[in-house]
């Protein structure tokens, strides 16, 4: 089993008042996304707020909305009896420990677990708990327990409505059995999962919690988001419909027939009577794996492989260029397609995340089909079944060269063989890579290349870090009007169009995860070629002027003082060069050592800290300083004022 004491509370509300008001419960099943009445089997202990935390009658950011719970992903057994018990726990009033207890019968009689009703004291106690089978119900239903109950002992009524709209509650999710012979070992895996917007109304707990009649508040908590997780947490560790050891065996799949015609209307003679049996022909059949083979993968669904970036400095501005061979030519590892979406490019003042900017964006030009379902004798709904279609795929299948998918909606649909159809864009489509002033390919007219690397021509290959790869999936973006004497982030993401089978929204890498930081400045073989100077900023350096409060230093640095995060720029340096620093009377204060290679990020720049080589902050005063290269040597001045 596995024993949770968990809390849920934002970090200002730090104290028994964070505490004091969880509530926890056992979440067996979900509906499944893929519809057709299929049902998840979820099997998460969870805790949660009582009401999220709202303030004044409103969400905010200290609002403590989600859920947080553990699911059992791997034991050796197939079958497996589950358990589950919780209690709250009152260190200075042992009246106010509490935990449901089933009625005592000849063959389990009632166990006295301490002073304490609900907190099993000692291992054995702990033990018995473990190993009992005892299925509890959820704590916000403490109070609706009746005194005629055949199961459950009738809690204390002073006290059952004040551990019912929360408390201080703690869980343990037990399973087995297992014969475990000495020396023997036990693997076991568990998913400790999250659940978003598991509230959804701020007031629903005010309106609708009643302790003895808790149902309805309950049927307002939304469980989607941790069923969803917690399935996703089982398919990462067993991936579903994937024979990972080659034994044949792919796991447990599920058929869904999305249309049936009458196959023939049988007629049943027996004595007297007549009956008809209608025979149906099912159509449209999808096969969902929901289980794997047994054998861990330990495999994610995630986005295409982010690109390798390559950032070229210049005056005032950013060139950034990638290769999108391996982006655009994965595989998704659940959809076993190429789910490959569009690229994103975004800039930063630092490596933050929040620090980045969406700068332009491309995506592949396609449409999102929803079809009307009816999901009962009164109720339909639209339904999402297939990845996206490109228009050239719509019109082939609708045979229209001239259709055009956006002119069909809800309220307006497109019929077609029976069906209701309407269309949205997949992300903006935005998929014109011709503009100069946007993502455009760097070789417009290189045709597309074979799948077989071994078919390329070397006139059509581009190397990309050394790799050579298809010139056809060569980008590049322009970024302009830079500052040039603060550094720039720049990073290029990856998106997909998701899985609405699997239930998967669209995912996007995130943009630390290839940025570089570059300077916009001329290029070391401009600097060569056109004999540029070095120079110094900000010159003079004014200690009074705020640089960090304005964001030129230290921006993420926020554990350092002033005298340390300080930053004195040279600009125009050569890849490799010694910058030797002296006061007036000629003292040698610092010897910085530049040496990158011509290609590398930030090769004509670097900074001083204006520390001192004897590690004390400088002093106000008029400083030399002199650049030394292969090509030459150069002398120049630079003002410190405090």
């Amino acid at each position: 089993g596995i024993y949770v004491d968990g809390d849920a509370w934002h970090l200002t509300r730090r104290g028994p008042n964070g505490w004091n008001d969880d509530i926890a419960g056992f979440y067996p099943t979900h509906p499944a996304p893929e519809g057709c009445g299929f049902v998840d089997t979820i099997n998460i202990a969870y805790h949660a707020d009582n009401d999220g935390d709202p303030t004044n009658g409103n969400w905010d950011e200290t609002s403590a909305r989600s859920a947080v719970g553990v699911r059992v992903v791997r034991t050796p057994g197939e079958n497996l009896d589950l358990s589950y018990n919780w209690w709250i726990i009152d260190y200075s009033d042992p009246s106010r420990d509490f935990g449901p207890r089933q009625k005592p019968k000849p063959d389990d009689p009632f166990r006295n677990m301490g002073p304490r009703l609900g907190t099993p004291e000692g291992d054995k106690n702990k033990y018995y708990l473990l190993r009992h089978r005892e299925f509890d119900y959820d704590q916000i239903f403490t109070a609706s327990i009746q005194p005629n109950d055949t199961m459950w002992l009738y809690p204390n009524q002073d006290l059952a409505s004040d551990f019912a709209d929360g408390y201080d509650a703690r869980y343990l999710l037990s399973f087995g059995p297992f014969d475990i012979a000495p020396g023997q070992r036990l693997p076991v895996s568990f998913a400790w999962v999250g659940g978003a917007d598991f509230h959804k109304n701020p007031n629903d707990f005010a309106d609708l919690f009643s302790p003895t009649n808790p149902q309805p508040f309950y049927n307002s908590l939304d469980f989607s988001d941790l069923a969803l997780n917690s399935r996703w947490a089982s398919w990462v560790y067993d991936n579903p419909g994937v024979d990972t050891d080659g034994d044949g065996y792919y796991g447990k799949f599920r058929v869904c027939f999305r249309d049936s015609s009458i196959a023939r209307i049988d007629t049943i003679i027996s004595g007297n009577d007549t009956t008809y049996q209608t025979i149906w022909d099912y159509l449209s059949p999808d096969t969902n794996w929901y289980e794997g083979d047994g054998v861990p993968d330990f495999k994610g669904a995630g986005p295409p492989p982010a690109p390798k970036i390559r950032v070229i400095p210049d005056e005032r501005k950013l060139i950034v260029r990638w290769n999108g061979y391996y982006s655009e030519t994965t595989p998704d590892i659940f959809l076993g397609l190429v789910d490959f979406e569009g690229y994103r490019v975004y800039i930063g003042r630092d490596d933050r995340l929040s620090s980045f900017s969406l700068v332009a964006s491309y995506d592949r030009e396609n449409y999102n089909q929803f079809v009307y379902r009816q999901v009962s004798e009164s109720e339909g709904e639209w339904v999402l079944e297939n990845i996206p279609f490109t228009i050239d795929s719509l019109r082939a299948m609708y045979h229209d060269s001239t259709f055009e998918p956006l002119r069909y909606t809800r309220s307006s649909p497109f019929s077609y063989n029976g069906e209701l159809y309407y269309f949205e864009k997949q992300d903006y489509n935005t998929s014109d890579l011709t503009s100069p002033d946007g993502i455009h390919k760097v070789y417009p007219n290189v045709p597309k290349p074979s799948t077989n690397p071994e078919d390329w021509v070397d006139s059509e290959l581009v190397f990309d870090y050394n790799v050579p790869l298809p010139k056809y999936y060569e980008y590049e973006l322009v970024i302009e009007n830079l500052l040039p004497t603060i550094p720039y982030y720049v990073a290029v993401t990856t998106m997909d169009f998701g899985s609405p089978v699997a239930g998967l929204p669209p995912m996007e890498t995130a943009p630390t995860n290839n940025m570089i930081a570059e300077y916009p400045l001329s290029q070391s073989n401009t600097i060569n070629i056109n004999n540029l100077d070095v120079y110094v900023y900000p010159n003079p350096y004014r200690i009074d002027a705020n640089y960090r409060q304005l964001g030129y230093e230290g921006r993420t640095e926020f554990d350092r003082p002033n005298d340390r995060v300080r930053a004195l720029h040279f600009g125009n340096l050569p890849p490799k060069c010694k910058i030797s620093i002296y006061s007036l009377d000629g003292d040698l204060i610092k010897v910085i050592d530049h040496d990158k290679s011509p290609d590398e990020p930030q090769a004509s720049h670097d900074e001083w800290d204006l520390i001192t080589r004897n590690t004390q902050a400088v002093v106000s005063g008029l400083y030399y300083y002199v650049v030394e290269s292969e090509n030459r040597t150069q002398i120049g001045k630079f003002v410190i004022l405090k």
